[in-house]
């Protein structure tokens, strides 16, 4: 494999609404890159070992640790090498621990371990610091690597999620924390492409006839029974809709003025032959 100069492009980010096409892209650069002799890792939306982001992961407050490490003292061993400090609080990478420990954690440590996880659990400041902090070391153990690094929907979409849909934080809010960890990440040479479709419900339409009834009752439920939901008066599939045109509007926002080259793609008539081809000149340009 070949390496990457100084000046090239060490991350690439891939953003767009659900059913964009974001998972299909992402794996395509991945395997243009290959193609090209150029490492590359892609992480996809729920990899638990997510290196910018925390995926399945809790913030625990120390003194709760030592207390869940003294009432299930017979089964803590499969936590412990999961286990982090936080100044005075743990992380927890509670479903890798669950994972290596073969479903073997009692249900009632599990639940108690995730009331703390770090996108549903924890105080809007708190995830905020956490999550520039986590940012901030993935890219100076990046700007080391040879190898390029594909994210996909971690740097928009999540945040829209946490700030948005579960605190409704506020639109300044949600602004302001991208445009912190884009700072974070800028001197990556990163390269965002934004899956653009110009009909929010049109494209839900189509992916959800793609994928499970659970996937579209959670999203409904995560977006219009938490606080932006309740305090907007947001119902149902409607509902849900609603909100993504107003995510996307602030995501387009914070685009002009990220520090960093960016790419809207119009992909409403999933015409991939197209877009791998425009996205092709593009990596070849910037490797």
């Amino acid at each position: 494999m070949a390496n990457l100069p100084s000046a090239a492009t060490k991350l690439v980010m891939v953003e767009g609404i659900p059913g964009s096409g974001k998972s299909t892209l992402s794996q395509y650069i991945q395997d243009t890159l290959n193609t090209h002799r150029i490492e590359s890792e892609l992480f996809l939306e729920g990899n638990l070992r997510h290196p910018a982001d925390y995926e399945s992961v809790a913030c625990v407050p120390n003194e709760e640790l030592d207390r869940l490490r003294s009432s299930y003292a017979d089964v803590f061993h499969d936590i412990d090498p999961f286990v982090s400090l936080s100044g005075n609080d743990s992380l927890i990478a509670y479903a890798l621990a669950q994972q290596s420990a073969q479903n073997e954690i009692p249900s009632s440590l599990y639940e108690e371990i995730r009331r703390y996880e770090i996108y549903d659990g924890i105080p809007v400041e708190k995830y905020c610091k956490l999550m520039v902090q986590r940012w901030s070391s993935f890219a100076k153990n990046q700007r080391e690597k040879d190898k390029l690094v594909i994210l996909e929907c971690c740097f928009l979409q999540n945040p829209g999620c946490a700030l948005l849909a579960r605190h409704d934080a506020g639109n300044d809010r949600f602004v302001q924390h991208v445009l912190q960890i884009a700072e974070q990440i800028q001197d990556l040479n990163p390269i965002l492409f934004y899956l653009k479709q110009p009909s929010v419900r049109e494209t839900i339409e189509r992916v959800k006839t793609m994928r499970p009834q659970e996937w579209l009752d959670f999203v409904i439920w995560y977006h219009t029974e938490q606080d932006y939901g309740k305090n907007k008066g947001l119902h149902g599939y409607d509902g849900y809709i609603q909100f993504l045109e107003h995510r996307r509007e602030l995501e387009l926002h914070i685009i002009e003025q990220l520090p960093f080259q960016t790419f809207i793609m119009d992909n409403s008539d999933y015409d991939w032959e197209n877009q791998q081809r425009t996205v092709s000149h593009i990596m070849v340009k910037y490797l």
